[in-house]
């Protein structure tokens, strides 16, 4: 209550006992009439002090339900039925209250805006099966109409149904088959408590849709960079033997020419084979065995294995090992030749350079797995290319074949682990193993 109020309530208070004494006194004093008149008067003083407390306690009431109800439409008045001071601080109240609803209703609508622009099919639900909020993805994923209730989806979506009737379900594959079409689907089942009522928070992703355009897309690499390679070595080819047909009919003995053409092609010929082998290679990897491997004796036999090489282009190599006993279990020779690959690249990124510098470093990672680094001062990849260094025979070397990171990304991927590579344009380059 504020102060002015309790002054007006004291105010009126003292007018009601100094008339109900005057009216006692003149009753006393046998004035009767004073005294009846008196006695109205406090009559009426006491009805102003109960209607004072009455519009008071109704406009607080009134402001109370109104936030009970989350009703802030209306403009409520204080005037002449509050102090100023009450008035004013009942008013920034309400505007609290305007602003907090109005900033929950401004995050609740961008919230569900991005959610309704996530590719991923997300929607809840509670015990009764009831569907409280669901994005325009889980129409397209389902190839389903607009639904209220699990139970209006057609049985050919039961077995969903029994991954949604669970508590909790981590990530899951299921299969449905609605008419000619077959939906293979990624679903994650969550559950929340929120005031005291149990939603369940399902995601679905298109599995076999994203399957078919990552196979696509690496199906158009690798045709284009095979397509690449294997004219780059038929059309020479072509070329020599319709140039030696023409010397054979022009010129016949002169058999120095057709023989130089001959070996171009054999050249030619066995540089096919090698790729086509490589390819083979590519495509029957052995498969992993698995072996706890001293990180440090396998960094020492590769320092020895390029020793000679680093020491005749000048090149300061160092490796680290955090702590020293640091170990893992792997495929040894798989680990070996990843970093045997990684290293000759770098030792060719590197070359030119006035001060050359290859480190090779093994620690745990944030997530406490073993993180191998291979890092260079060399030429940098560019972000282009970087793009498609681990598709298979795509090099930017000269020379080089473009299945070395390929083959390393599988190896990698064959015992559960990954290749990332960081790079900058004339300041090196870091390729980071991790694995599981």
């Amino acid at each position: 209550m504020s102060h002015n109020l309790l002054k007006c309530l004291i105010f009126s208070l003292l007018i009601f006992l100094g008339l109900g004494i005057l009216a006692v006194i003149a009753f006393w004093k046998n004035y009767p009439i004073t005294g009846f008149l008196l006695v109205v008067a406090t009559l009426l003083a006491l009805l102003n002090i109960l209607a004072m407390v009455q519009r008071t306690l109704r406009t607080f009431y009134d402001t109370l339900a109104s936030i009970e109800m989350d009703d802030f439409s209306q403009n409520f008045t204080f005037r002449n039925s509050l102090p100023t001071h009450l008035q004013h601080n009942l008013q920034q109240i309400l505007e609290k209250f305007r602003k907090i609803r109005l900033e929950k209703e401004s995050q609740y609508l961008y919230l569900r805006s991005v959610v309704q622009h996530i590719p991923i099919g997300i929607f809840s639900f509670n015990q009764t099966g009831k569907i409280d909020f669901y994005n325009n993805a889980v129409l397209h994923i389902l190839r389903c109409s607009p639904f209220r209730f699990l139970h209006e989806l057609p049985e050919s979506y039961a077995p969903l149904l029994e991954i949604l009737e669970k508590k909790h379900s981590p990530r899951k594959m299921v299969r449905l088959m609605l008419d000619d079409e077959v939906l293979e689907l990624i679903v994650t089942l969550s559950e929340v408590q929120i005031l005291g009522e149990t939603f369940k928070i399902v995601s679905l992703q298109d599995f076999q849709a994203e399957l078919e355009e990552k196979e696509m897309e690496a199906w158009q690499n690798l045709t284009r960079i095979l397509t690449h390679e294997i004219m780059n070595s038929v059309t020479p080819i072509s070329s020599l033997a319709s140039t030696i047909l023409d010397s054979l009919k022009e010129n016949p003995n002169d058999l120095d020419e057709i023989e130089q053409g001959v070996k171009v092609i054999e050249k030619r010929s066995q540089n096919l084979i090698q790729f086509v082998q490589e390819f083979r290679a590519f495509t029957k990897l052995p498969v992993p065995n698995p072996q706890k491997v001293l990180i440090k004796e396998v960094f020492e036999r590769l320092e020895r294995l390029i020793a000679t090489e680093i020491k005749e282009k000048n090149i300061h190599f160092r490796s680290i090992v955090y702590p020293e006993d640091l170990h893992l279990t792997t495929d040894l020779m798989m680990l070996e030749q990843i970093l045997i690959n990684l290293l000759k690249n770098a030792i060719q990124a590197v070359s030119g350079k006035e001060k050359p510098e290859i480190k090779l470093v093994a620690q745990y990672d944030i997530l406490g797995k073993v993180m191998i680094k291979v890092q260079d001062n060399g030429t940098g990849i560019s972000e282009e290319a970087r793009k498609s260094i681990f598709v298979p025979f795509f090099t930017t070397k000269k020379a080089g074949s473009g299945i070395g990171l390929s083959l390393s990304r599988q190896m990698m991927r064959l015992q559960g682990g990954s290749i990332s590579v960081s790079s900058k344009l004339g300041e090196g380059s870091t390729f980071s193993l991790r694995f599981a």
